[in-house]
C-alpha cells in the first residue's frame, strides 16, 4: 500500500503532516524525507495528522519518533491527532503515549493550542 503525505502550515510556524494509508518500511523513507524538507528548529509546531492512516510499522515509528525529538531539541511542540483506533493501539503496546500530546480530533487540539498560545500572550 502506498503512503500520501501533504504537508501544509499552521499559525505560528507550525506545520501539519497529515499522512494516509501505510507507513511501513517501505514508505517511512518517503516520510523522512518529506519532513527534512520541511520541519527543522525554526518550526515551532509539528502536528502528526493520522486521519488516514490505515497501517503504521516500526520503521514509521521511527521516523515519528525522530521528528518528536527534533522538536524536543528545538523547544517547540509534537502534537499527535486523529489516531485512529489501530494506530492508538500501536502506541499503546509500545508504552509510547506517556508524554506525548494525543487528542482525539482536531477541535480538541484546536482548544488546547488557543490556551497555550493565550498563555503566552498573557505572560504566562
Amino acid at each position: 500500500m502506498s503512503l500520501e503525505i501533504t504537508i501544509t502550515p499552521e499559525a505560528n510556524n507550525g506545520k501539519r503532516v497529515s499522512i494516509a494509508g501505510s507507513l511501513d518500511s517501505n514508505t517511512a523513507p518517503q516520510l523522512q524525507q518529506s519532513i527534512d524538507a520541511e520541519i527543522d528548529a525554526s518550526t515551532n509546531t509539528a502536528i502528526i495528522d493520522f486521519k488516514d492512516l490505515d497501517f503504521l510499522s516500526s520503521a514509521g515509528l521511527r521516523v515519528i519518533f525522530k521528528t518528536k525529538k527534533i522538536m524536543d531539541n528545538s523547544g517547540g511542540k509534537f502534537l499527535l491527532v486523529n489516531l485512529q483506533p489501530q494506530i492508538k493501539k500501536v502506541f499503546e503496546i509500545i508504552k509510547a503515549l506517556d508524554g506525548m500530546n494525543v487528542f482525539k480530533n482536531q477541535d480538541e487540539m484546536d482548544d488546547y493550542l488557543a490556551v497555550m498560545q493565550n498563555k503566552v500572550k498573557d505572560g504566562e
